[in-house]
């Protein structure tokens, strides 16, 4: 199972994952079906408690508005 941390670190070499983040981020937004899939698919260690956290570190990177 994955942390939030290694896929951050993932996201900075590889550029399959970076395509698919960007995709889910093109329209500036994270739905909880996405955030939901993404976490299921990469098996990642995260719960809906953790999404705001997520979202606030997201727009702070610049990612999302």
């Amino acid at each position: 199972m994955a942390t939030v941390e290694e896929l951050v670190k993932q996201y900075d070499t590889d550029p399959e994952l970076k395509k698919e983040v960007d995709g889910i981020l093109a329209d500036g937004k994270i739905t909880m079906k996405e955030f939901l899939t993404f976490a299921s698919d990469h098996d990642v260690d995260v719960s809906l408690k953790d999404m705001p956290g997520i979202i606030a570190e997201a727009k702070k990177l610049g990612l999302i508005k």
